[in-house]
């Protein structure tokens, strides 16, 4: 089955698919699983994922154009380069032993969003709501964080993050010693 035959999928599972360099538009998937299979270089416009699973997938560097991610799973996967930014306002997913560095978050509301044991360096939130949510067993290595809203997130099994306090919103965030300590490196003081 080649995924343009139709414009909506409902239930299918897709294994060992090759969709690089494809351009896929106008495509609603509804309680889908891609296993497997290589998006890398793809362009999905127009396109709905809800209630999907991706496992074992090269996103890498896809493109998302004005397309909806809803109750997604992303696991195992490898989502290097993508922008998130131009999926729209609102993502839910959650995000399993993922490599997604240098990706890309921008003017997003990312309160329903989870990420576990997740690869994000050299990545990037921007005007981000993240309030809440839980960055499980992370690396953040040259990760950046600008006017983000880190209110009540929890970053306690994380590591090589930092994030400037006075760019950011930090309100009850929860952190842990001794990676907390590089949240002072911003700030004009030696620690001894």
């Amino acid at each position: 089955m080649l995924i343009a035959d139709f414009k909506s999928y409902e239930n299918i599972q897709f294994e060992s698919m090759d969709l690089e360099n494809q351009v896929i538009q106008e495509t609603t998937f509804y309680r889908c699983t891609f296993q497997v299979s290589s998006f890398q270089y793809a362009e999905l416009i127009d396109c709905e994922f809800q209630e999907c699973r991706f496992v074992g997938c090269n996103m890498a560097v896809a493109v998302f154009s004005n397309s909806k991610v809803i109750d997604t799973e992303f696991r195992d996967s490898k989502l290097l380069g993508i922008n998130w930014g131009n999926l729209g306002p609102v993502i839910v997913a959650k995000y399993s032993n993922c490599l997604m560095d240098r990706c890309a978050f921008s003017s997003q509301n990312l309160l329903k969003v989870k990420f576990d044991s997740c690869s994000l360096r050299d990545a990037a939130f921007s005007d981000c709501k993240l309030a809440r949510v839980k960055f499980d067993d992370c690396d953040f290595s040259g990760c950046q964080f600008h006017q983000t809203d880190l209110s009540f997130a929890d970053f306690t099994s994380s590591r090589n993050y930092f994030m400037n306090a006075e760019t950011n919103k930090l309100k009850k965030t929860k952190f842990s010693l001794p990676e907390a300590v590089s949240l002072l490196a911003n700030l004009d003081i030696e620690l001894k």
